[in-house]
């Protein structure tokens, strides 16, 4: 069995792979510690393999989870780290491994799962990311986008008059809180709409795919086309995996 796992800012998912189908599970982080987390979680999983990660989160953090793989199972973990080439995918970046590296997973799940061909990658989560991918596999670049929580807790913390309440996305608001909320969600759908209509402008039509934890509440708001594939860094983590099994780059 092998455990991938993707650690957010605000959320851990993870899949355990026996080589036929993927299991997902996920849980917001509160207020335990990693070591804590890691042991409500995993603890009465049967001993994986291999843990392979994708990690936005700090180098402790990382380093606290290994150790607890290592004393739990005897395993080392992988972390995914984004790189100049990998898996038909290369990288913009003059430094590569300052990309957030679930971009970077996010890209190679799309090569893999699409094909040579022209593709936008939007990732919905605690930032918007949205990435451009060449048909010949070059990463074009891309934009990041404060995603629909931090866009109210910027009102929240600069706004006095603007309490921290849980609202309903309207287009008509007709109190503050879901004002709050529907301005959150309507501009996070406009800017995906944005962005990936002028990448296409410039650089010509492809598929638009749509992950992260929010995309399933975005999707409904947006004008364009739009695939949406919940578990893309959970395909990129297993074509990562085999990758590195293989020894092929």
């Amino acid at each position: 069995m092998m455990l991938l796992a993707d650690i957010g800012n605000s959320w851990i998912k993870w899949g355990s792979y026996d080589g036929g189908s993927l299991q997902i599970h996920g849980h917001a982080h509160g207020g335990e510690s990693w070591t804590e987390l890691a042991g409500q979680l995993w603890a009465d999983l049967p001993r994986p393999d291999r843990v392979v990660i994708v990690s936005v989160a700090g180098p402790e953090i990382r380093a606290t989870l290994a150790n607890w793989i290592r004393q739990a199972w005897g395993v080392e973990a992988e972390f995914v780290a984004s790189t100049a080439a990998a898996c038909g995918v290369r990288n913009s970046y003059a430094e590569p491994e300052r990309m957030g590296a679930d971009r970077w997973v996010a890209m190679i799940a799309a090569r893999a799962l699409l094909g040579p061909q022209t593709c936008y990658v939007v990732d919905c989560g605690t930032a918007i990311t949205i990435d451009a991918l060449a048909t010949d596999g070059q990463h074009l670049g891309g934009v990041i986008i404060p995603g629909m929580r931090l866009m109210r807790e910027a009102l929240y913390w600069k706004t006095r008059q603007i309490p921290p309440e849980k609202g309903e996305a309207r287009l008509f608001g007709q109190s503050t809180r879901d004002c709050v909320w529907g301005g959150a969600l309507y501009a996070a759908a406009s800017a995906i709409d944005g962005v990936t209509g002028r990448m296409i402008a410039s650089h010509g039509p492809g598929a638009r795919l749509l992950t992260g934890g929010v995309a399933g509440m975005i999707l409904p708001q947006l004008q364009g086309d739009y695939r949406l594939e919940p578990d893309l860094i959970f395909a990129g983590l297993q074509v990562i995996a085999d990758a590195n099994r293989s020894g092929v780059g």
